[in-house]
């Protein structure tokens, strides 16, 4: 039966009034949940060691709606890697040193180059030509970003290849999946629009997980908070540091570093100079039982050596290692992340090499240096 022109227009029109009731109600939800729970602007610099203390809750999701605010004309110390650029370059720590410039750590953990290279895409997508020329992008290293991504994101627990920049891409709809990755359906000019739209989400998610943790502590077994002074105090035994070595193992894939990998480190530190800004490679450093013991970390040197080798002559591009005396077994927590007594050395020797970076531009004076040497509270 062919419905007549009259009963189609009648359908339509019903339809037309079923949406705007839906959009009324939705923006009241929105209206109520926005005047509960206020949108947190950035005041101090993007960090996401603080991301579980936002609506966010993810390094990884905190840096994918977050990321606007970088788009300023000033100067920009954009901090990437993976969890020990989280724990070892401390946003205040460096941000007191550095007042000229805006200070953003934007680690995420779990990282490989891949994800890395995701996050400065991510960054660049939001900036203006002119705010890409003040970034400097400061990129923490060290063997367990050169899994390869067949090895790293290959999972069963996520859509073949995903990493967890691309989930979040996909979580809102704002990317959608394309024969060659992921595809922008909103614009990254509208990305304060779009989370402002989402928050309710963000909203509810957060009380969900708020009203859970309990329950959620309990089944990981995770219900003690450790302490800075408990990290200061930790000191490893000899199966902990076996473990820590298995571990690495199976995370690396028990093969090689990936070759694909260095390839786009050196992919992305030519699109960064490319755009204006400035690359500085900080090789992080080890305890020194497990850069004595990992076979990884042999093959990391090697490729390190030739890689800063290349880039010893490259204008806006700096390498760093990290002082042999900071991989002192005593000065690490774990397998890879400082001591939070270490983390203010670790600063100040990032803060030298910016100052030598920039050094026909601006410069910390000694009084600066000395002031932010007192400890963050």
């Amino acid at each position: 039966m062919i419905m007549s022109n009259a009963n189609m227009r009648t359908v339509f029109k019903q339809f037309g009034l079923l949406l705007i009731s839906v959009a009324g109600l939705y923006a009241i939800v929105l209206a109520v949940t926005l005047m509960l729970v206020p949108r947190q602007e950035v005041t101090n610099g993007l960090d996401t060691a603080q991301a579980a203390n936002t609506l966010y809750f993810t390094e990884p999701k905190y840096v994918f709606l977050a990321r606007s605010a970088l788009n300023t004309p000033s100067d920009k110390i954009i901090m990437l890697g993976a969890s020990n650029v989280v724990v070892g370059f401390k946003q205040a720590q460096v941000q007191k040193m550095v007042p000229s410039a805006q200070v953003h750590n934007l680690g995420v953990g779990g990282s490989n180059m891949t994800q890395i290279r995701e996050v400065i895409d991510l960054v660049q997508e939001v900036q203006s030509p002119q705010a890409r020329q003040h970034n400097t992008f400061v990129i923490g290293i060290w063997y367990g970003l050169f899994a390869d991504d067949a090895v790293r994101w290959n999972t069963p627990d996520r859509h073949a290849g995903d990493t967890d920049i691309d989930i979040e891409r996909y979580r809102y709809g704002f990317f959608r999946r394309g024969a060659s990755g992921p595809v922008e359906v909103l614009p990254a000019r509208y990305l304060d629009t779009g989370t402002t739209l989402i928050h309710p989400y963000l909203v509810i998610d957060g009380w969900t997980r708020d009203m859970t943790s309990v329950l959620r502590q309990h089944l990981s077994g995770k219900t003690k908070v450790i302490t800075d002074a408990q990290r200061n105090a930790v000191v490893l035994t000899e199966d902990e540091k076996q473990r820590y070595l298995d571990f690495w193992a199976d995370y690396m894939g028990h093969r090689p570093l990936s070759e694909q990998q260095f390839a786009v480190l050196r992919d992305l530190v030519s699109t960064i100079v490319a755009n204006g800004g400035h690359v500085i490679l900080v090789d992080l450093p080890l305890p020194a039982w497990h850069a004595q013991r990992s076979s990884y970390s042999a093959q990391y040197q090697q490729h390190k050596q030739q890689l800063f080798a290349e880039l010893a002559h490259e204008p806006n591009v700096r390498t760093v290692e990290m002082r042999s005396n900071e991989s002192s077994d005593e000065n690490f927590s774990d397998e890879v992340h400082p001591k939070p007594r270490v983390t203010q050395a670790w600063a100040q020797e990032l803060v030298s090499a910016l100052n030598a970076q920039h050094s026909n531009t601006q410069t910390l004076t000694q009084d600066t240096l000395q002031q932010s040497a007192k400890p963050v509270e």
